[in-house]
C-alpha cells in the first residue's frame, strides 16, 4: 500500500514538473533572445581570400635569379609553370619545370587560405629533395603581399627558418622571394622567381 502511494506521488511530481518547466522558461526569457548573433561564415567554403588567389590561375614563364653572396655571378635560369584552381576554388596548384645548371627540375607548390586559422598556407616540393616544406603566412593588403615562414622539422632542429615573400605585381605578374636569417640576424634573400603570364 505504501509503495502504491509512493508511485502515485512520484507520477504527480513528474506531471507537475512537465507543466512548470515550460512556464518557467516563458517567464524568464534567455538573455540572447532578441539579440541573436549573425550566422557564422561557413569555414569550409571559399571566400574573398581564395577568390583573389584564383585570379592567378594560368600558364606562366618563370625566371629564377639567385641573389645575395651565394648567388654572385650565377646566371638566371628559366622555366614554365602551370597554375590551376583545384578542389572547388579552395586551393591553387602550381606545377613547374625549370632548366637549372643543365638539368631539369620539376616542382609542385600548393597555395591556400585557411578560413579557420585566418592564415595563408603553402606546401613546396621539388625533385632536388624528398622533403616537403610547409609554410604559413600573413598579409596586411588582402593577399597582394604574403609573408610566409616555414614550419618544418629542420626549423625545429635549429636550422634557420625559410621565409618567402609572395608579391602580386599585376594580374599577369608576381614574384616569390626566398630568404633566411643571416649571421647578422637580418633577413637575407637568396632566390627570386619572377612569374609572367603567357599570352
Amino acid at each position: 500500500m505504501k509503495r502504491t502511494k509512493l508511485f502515485i506521488a512520484g507520477t504527480d511530481l513528474g506531471i507537475f514538473l512537465l507543466a512548470v518547466i515550460p512556464a518557467f522558461g516563458q517567464d524568464h526569457p534567455r538573455p540572447d533572445q532578441g539579440n541573436a548573433a549573425p550566422p557564422k561564415t561557413d569555414l569550409t567554403k571559399p571566400g574573398p581570400a581564395q577568390a583573389f588567389l584564383t585570379k592567378l590561375a594560368g600558364d606562366y614563364s618563370r625566371v629564377i635569379k639567385f641573389v645575395g653572396p651565394a648567388g654572385a655571378g650565377m646566371p638566371p635560369f628559366s622555366g614554365t609553370a602551370k597554375i590551376s584552381v583545384v578542389l572547388g576554388g579552395r586551393f591553387l596548384l602550381e606545377e613547374s619545370t625549370d632548366e637549372v645548371m643543365g638539368g631539369e627540375v620539376e616542382g609542385l607548390r600548393l597555395y591556400g587560405y585557411n578560413n579557420a586559422t585566418q592564415q595563408y598556407e603553402m606546401t613546396r616540393m621539388y625533385t632536388m629533395s624528398t622533403g616537403m616544406t610547409m609554410m604559413t603566412g600573413t598579409s596586411t593588403d588582402g593577399g597582394k603581399t604574403i609573408h610566409f615562414v616555414s614550419a618544418t622539422e629542420a626549423s625545429a632542429k635549429g636550422a634557420a627558418p625559410l621565409h618567402a615573400e609572395f608579391r602580386v605585381i599585376s594580374n599577369d605578374d608576381f614574384v616569390v622571394t626566398l630568404s633566411t636569417t643571416g649571421d647578422d640576424g637580418k633577413d637575407a634573400p637568396f632566390q627570386s622567381t619572377e612569374y609572367t603570364r603567357k599570352k
